[in-house]
């Protein structure tokens, strides 16, 4: 069974993304999210403004201080099926994780450690 340090469950403290040219700030847009990783696998549940908004699971890498999920099933477009690659670090309960895409940053999310 594959292990990583950010196996356990996790809640969104903060973030935001860049969606269709758009930033999405979490905070501002009502985004809250729970993460679950265990076994190799991670699973996620998010909710805009309290109503459900999207899900994933699928298979999680953790190499070197890179983080990466590869969505099998989701809530996604076909072309969401793909590998998310995260720069990733903990700092105590703290998950910081940034992903660049053509070298821009386009996602930085920071989760708790919930549950332990």
């Amino acid at each position: 069974m594959s292990t990583t340090p950010f196996d356990g469950a996790w809640q969104l403290v903060s973030g935001e993304c860049l969606d269709q040219g758009q930033w999405i700030r979490y905070d501002i847009d009502g985004i809250a999210s729970r993460k679950v990783i265990a076994g190799g696998y991670f699973t996620f549940v998010t909710h805009k403004n309290g109503a459900f908004w999207s899900a994933g699971s699928g298979r999680v890498r953790h190499e070197e201080g890179v983080y990466t999920e590869s969505p099998d099933m989701g809530t996604f477009a076909p072309e969401g099926m793909r590998d998310y690659v995260f720069t990733a670090r903990l700092e105590g309960d703290l998950w910081h994780n940034a992903r660049f895409e053509n070298g821009e940053r386009v996602e930085y999310e920071v989760w708790q450690r919930i549950g332990a």
